[in-house]
C-alpha cells in the first residue's frame, strides 16, 4: 500500500517546553492507525498539528508526498473529529451533515443526496430533520461522523470520540465505526487512553509517552511484547516489572502465607484494592510498588488482603530495544 502520510522529525514547543519531540512515522492509504497514551502525553496536540490547527516548531508533514506544513486547515484534505460532537444546535441533522459540502459550493440537490446516503450508513436517516438536542450522545457522534465522512477526506483524525459515552455503547459504536471506515476506504488516525479501544480500532498501534512514540507495531505484538517497562505499563496486559514483562494469563495471586515453595518463580508483594468481575470470572485489582494489575485467582481473596503475585521466571519476557526502522520515514 502507498504511503499517504509522512511525519518527519516533528516537534512542537510551547514557550520552549517540548510537547511533541522528534516524532517520525508514516501511514499507508486505507490504514487505521491508533495512538494510545496517558492524558497529557501530547496525543491531541499531535492531531491538531496534523489538522493545521497548531503550527509545528520543527519537522515536516507530507500528505500524498506533498508538504502541508504551510497550508491552512481548510486547504488540507484532513478532517478532525473531536471528543464532543460540536454540532450546530440551530441546524437539523441533515443541515449539519451538509454544512461542509455547502461551504465547498456543492449544489443543494447533490449535497442532500450525499448526506442522506451517509446518514443511512450511520443508521440515522430517519432522524434527518431532528435537532441535536433531540439526539442521544451516541446519535450525536454518529452525526458528527457522517459530517466528517461525507467530505471524503484523505485522512480522518479522531480525538477520543467515544470518551463521553457509556462503556456498552462505546464497545458497540467503535466496531461499527471501524467497519464503516473500512467500507468507505478512509484512512484514519485514532487517539485514545483506552487500551481495548486502541487494540480494536487499529491495524497498527503506537504507544505514546512524554511527547514521543516509544513503540509502534501490530496491536497483538505491542500488547504481548512491550519494548520497555514504560510501554508495558501503558498498553501491556500483565505484570510490568523492571526486569521484564509477564503476560497476564501467566500470573497468579495467593495469600501471603501460601507462598509456593517452588524455585525459579518471580514473586511480587501486593495488596488487593478491589474485587470485580470480568468475563464472568472473579478478578482482583492488586496494587504493588511498580503499579497495579487486574488478576484472576483460583481462590477467594478479600479487599485489603496482602497477597503475592507470582509466575514462573521462564514466562518473563525481557524488554528488547525495538527495531526503530519505523522512525526512518522514506
Amino acid at each position: 500500500m502507498n504511503q499517504l502520510l509522512q511525519c518527519k522529525n516533528m516537534s512542537k514547543y510551547y514557550s520552549k517546553i517540548p510537547i511533541l519531540q522528534n516524532i517520525s512515522f508514516h501511514m499507508r492509504s486505507g490504514e487505521h492507525f491508533t495512538i494510545v497514551g496517558p492524558s497529557g502525553c501530547g496525543k491531541t496536540t499531535l492531531l491538531r498539528c496534523l489538522a493545521g490547527l497548531e503550527a509545528i516548531s520543527e519537522g515536516e508533514i507530507c500528505l500524498k508526498q506533498k508538504s502541508i506544513v504551510n497550508l491552512k486547515p481548510e486547504e488540507r484534505s484532513v478532517v478532525l473529529m473531536f471528543q464532543d460532537s460540536l454540532l450546530f444546535p440551530h441546524l437539523t441533522v441533515i443541515e449539519n451533515v451538509t454544512y461542509g459540502l455547502k461551504r465547498r459550493k456543492w449544489k443543494k440537490k447533490e449535497r442532500v443526496r450525499k448526506a442522506e446516503q451517509m446518514l443511512e450508513k450511520v443508521k440515522l436517516l430517519q432522524l434527518k430533520n431532528a435537532f441535536p438536542h433531540e439526539l442521544s450522545g451516541g446519535q450525536k457522534q454518529r452525526v458528527s461522523l457522517a459530517r466528517a465522512l461525507v467530505l471524503k477526506p484523505d485522512l480522518l483524525l479522531l480525538d477520543e470520540p467515544f470518551s463521553s459515552l457509556d462503556a456498552a455503547l462505546r464497545e458497540s459504536l467503535r466496531g461499527e465505526v471501524k467497519e464503516l471506515l473500512t467500507e468507505e476506504n478512509i484512512t484514519s488516525l485514532f487517539i485514545t487512553h483506552d487500551r481495548d479501544e486502541a487494540i480494536e480500532m487499529g491495524d497498527r498501534l503506537a504507544v505514546m509517552n512524554n511527547g514521543t512514540f516509544i513503540q509502534i507495531g501490530e496491536p497483538y505484538e505491542v500488547v504481548t511484547n512491550p519494548s520497555s517497562i514504560e510501554s508495558a505499563k501503558i498498553i501491556g496486559e500483565g505484570l510490568a516489572l523492571e526486569e521484564g514483562f509477564i503476560p497476564l494469563h501467566k500470573v497468579t495471586a495467593v495469600p501471603m502465607e501460601q507462598k509456593p515453595s517452588e524455585k525459579d518463580y518471580v514473586f511480587v508483594q501486593g495488596k488487593v484494592k478491589a474485587v470485580t468481575v470480568k468475563n464472568n470470572i472473579p478478578c482482583y485489582r492488586v496494587t504493588f510498588d511498580q503499579g497495579s494489575i487486574l488478576v484472576a485467582a483460583d481462590r477467594k481473596l478479600e479487599a485489603g488482603q496482602n497477597v503475592l503475585l507470582f509466575a514462573k521466571r521462564e514466562d518473563m519476557k525481557k524488554y528488547k530495544k525495538q527495531d526503530e526502522q519505523w522512525r526512518r520515514v522514506q
